[in-house]
């Protein structure tokens, strides 16, 4: 069976795109952030608390009182980073937490990518 060129085109982009281009984005209230410098601070530990990434975007939405960065959630079904975690107990404290922060839920599986370094949780 041939796919018009069009359909063709379009399946060929979308396998091709990163999965970080599938991500959704979404601004999170950060407090106060005074300049790029104290973004670089502040973003990463934001959205990395609630278990996504800072995409390097952030503006102010009250001058000199209130921020936002914006954090990235995963695609459903992705294995999220979660920092190291040390076994089956940790996992359980952490992992959902962090799927929860990208609008997914834990499955309760988990491993270990870099030994005491990194590991990650599977939500979907």
């Amino acid at each position: 069976m041939r796919l018009p060129a069009c359909l063709a085109v379009f399946l060929c982009v979308l396998f091709a795109l990163p999965a970080t281009a599938l991500a959704q984005t979404y601004n999170v209230e950060a407090g106060p952030i005074w300049n790029n410098g104290d973004a670089q601070a502040k973003c990463p530990r934001v959205c990395g608390g609630l278990g996504a990434r800072w995409n390097g975007q952030w503006h102010t939405t009250v001058q000199g009182q209130m921020s936002v960065c914006a954090c990235e959630k995963a695609s459903p079904g992705r294995e999220i980073q979660a920092g190291p975690i040390w076994n089956n107990a940790d996992a359980q404290g952490k992992c959902p937490g962090i799927c929860f922060g990208n609008g997914l839920s834990w499955s309760g599986q988990w491993r270990t990518t870099v030994q005491g370094r990194m590991s990650v949780c599977d939500c979907r």
